[in-house]
């Protein structure tokens, strides 16, 4: 199997992975400004592994602020240069 294969991992690693998947969603929703306390979302995960979700949530952050906030430009589909017109909003 490939060594990126998350099936071929442990039990532990695919844990890791899930977790961090978990923390990289916490950390895109608050730059997106979506509502989201990190606080219930750690309580969810498996007590052993807390310590790295705060360690992967503090990495996605950091990461974060190098990307473009909710309200950037990159994001307006009015912004674009599709016209009004041609956008179907129902």
């Amino acid at each position: 199997m490939s060594k990126w294969n998350i099936a071929s991992f442990s039990k532990e690693e695919q844990d890791k992975v899930a977790v961090d998947k978990v923390a990289a969603a916490v950390a895109w929703q608050e730059r997106m400004n979506k509502p989201v306390v990190p606080e219930l979302v750690e309580r969810e995960q498996p007590e052993h592994l807390r310590e790295y979700f705060h360690e992967r949530l503090r990495v996605h952050r950091l990461n974060s602020q190098q990307l473009p906030r909710a309200n950037a430009p990159e994001y307006n589909i009015f912004g674009s240069p599709i016209k009004k017109k041609e956008i179907e909003i129902c």
